[in-house]
């Protein structure tokens, strides 16, 4: 199999769909071949992170099953390991509020961590190696960042971009000011889409590379790297992620107090 087939391409629904686009689609650009594997493997992504969830909902709907941990590393351990670390790091970023934040960071935690692994089974290509799908996910986070900063901080975090040191004289320095946290704010989405997708797409070929070499024992290294940089991946997107809701929601607080509060963890973080 090369890159751009998968196991998907041997269901027939799916060369239909994809002739179906092949012919009916246009491309901005010069001509494009449109891929659907993506949008294949999310759906299973999707299926399989929503039967984790209902076993693991199973689990702590038992209070008194709940309080006492698990003696094998299962579901539930994974879920308790999961909430532990995203919310302890969330907390430190954010402060007191980072529960409020949890289920989008911890939705794409989830998402992003299962469809990179999907990329370590032979004849899958992970979801996450088509900007696409990267896209999408740093497009949600740049609107739902932007969305509780103007929730908390009203036309003050449309202001803080003019003059981040919220002081007198920086409001002279708005008009270089203005565009440069502007460009900086549209660059977040991109960054965080060809980031991901970046090392997806390295991560995957490496392994394509060296396991249709030598399919036995030789690919093993390369198969803990693997997961290693699908494990890394997720936490540089959701601790980026993190950044950005602490940096948004911390504005009216870092001009107010001037370095009190939960501000200057999240702009240390962002630093």
């Amino acid at each position: 199999m090369d890159h751009h087939t998968t196991w998907w391409s041997f269901l027939p629904v799916y060369q239909n769909v994809q002739d179906y686009l092949n012919h009916s689609g246009t491309a901005l650009v010069g001509t494009q071949q449109f891929l659907v594997h993506h949008v294949f493997t999310t759906a299973l992504v999707v299926l399989i992170v929503a039967v984790l969830s209902f076993m693991a909902r199973g689990h702590f709907s038992n209070v008194d099953k709940a309080v006492i941990p698990p003696s094998t590393f299962g579901v539930p351990a994974f879920f308790e390991l999961l909430v532990d670390m995203l919310l302890g790091m969330m907390t430190n970023i954010i402060g007191k509020d980072a529960r409020r934040y949890f289920p989008l960071v911890g939705s794409l935690a989830l998402y992003i961590f299962c469809s990179n692994l999907i990329g370590l089974i032979p004849g899958m290509a992970p979801p996450t190696d088509n900007l696409n799908t990267t896209a999408g996910c740093g497009i949600v986070v740049f609107l739902y960042y932007n969305f509780h900063g103007l929730r908390v901080n009203g036309m003050a975090h449309i202001a803080h971009m003019a003059n981040p040191a919220g002081t007198t004289w920086g409001w002279f320095l708005a008009p270089l000011m203005f565009p440069i946290e502007l460009i900086g704010h549209l660059a977040r989405p991109l960054s965080l889409s060809l980031r991901l997708m970046g090392n997806m797409i390295g991560d995957h070929q490496v392994l394509f590379a060296f396991a249709g070499l030598i399919p036995v024992l030789v690919p093993l290294p390369f198969y803990v790297l693997g997961f290693l940089v699908c494990l890394i991946q997720t936490a540089v997107f959701c601790i980026l992620t993190t950044v950005y809701i602490g940096t948004s929601v911390a504005v009216a607080h870092h001009d107010e107090d001037h370095g009190h509060g939960d501000a200057p963890k999240a702009h240390a973080a962002a630093h």
